[in-house]
């Protein structure tokens, strides 16, 4: 296969691909690359340039499986890139006066960790589908709808779910609770 051209056996279930990820994987690499906008869309272009070569592989694979290797893709190129941009400044001392790594706020990372564990251990306790209704709501950032259709159930039944999620862990969490921002609407 050529760089410039993509078979057409695997276009459009590439397509496909690209329609129902892209959007959440770009949100993952938003987040590991601390808000750096152009890294993670290289990052997410890298995946499905990646995931193209691969094609033959992961077309086999079923949709969480495809996630996952394309988050684990995602994340395996952020890795490779932040080791080049250590080792690039390495190189160039002077670098650093222009740029400075934010400086570790150890209470705040602390806090956050501890929110994090009392925030998993409630997920732990939630029913199933309230379990993956969350899941997908707030990991892949996935919408009701697209919720709905993926676990067989209606629109408004995912948006009871998310409700009495973020009810019951604002309730167990009290300050530690990470949907203190969220708003109450459901993603469309």
């Amino acid at each position: 296969m050529t760089a410039d051209k993509i078979p057409a056996d695997r276009d459009e279930e590439l397509a496909g691909c690209f329609v129902a990820h892209a959007e959440g994987l770009f949100g993952y690499a938003y987040v590991l690359t601390r808000g750096d906008r152009a890294l993670a869309e290289d990052l997410v272009q890298s995946t499905f340039m990646a995931a193209t070569m691969h094609w033959p592989t992961i077309r086999g694979l079923h949709d969480l499986q495809r996630l996952r290797w394309l988050r684990t893709t995602v994340g395996n190129l952020a890795i490779s890139a932040f080791r080049r941009n250590a080792a690039f400044r390495d190189r160039l001392p002077g670098l650093e006066a222009e740029y400075q790594p934010p400086v570790a706020d150890i209470p705040a990372e602390a806090l956050s960790a501890v929110a994090l564990e009392r925030c998993w251990q409630a997920m732990l306790t939630l029913p199933p589908q309230q379990h993956a209704v969350a899941v997908m709501r707030w990991l892949f950032g996935m919408k009701n709808s697209d919720i709905a259709d993926k676990l067989g159930i209606a629109s408004g039944t995912v948006a009871a779910h998310v409700f009495a999620v973020r009810a019951k862990l604002r309730a167990s969490l009290g300050p530690y609770d990470p949907f203190a921002d969220d708003e109450e609407g459901p993603l469309s």
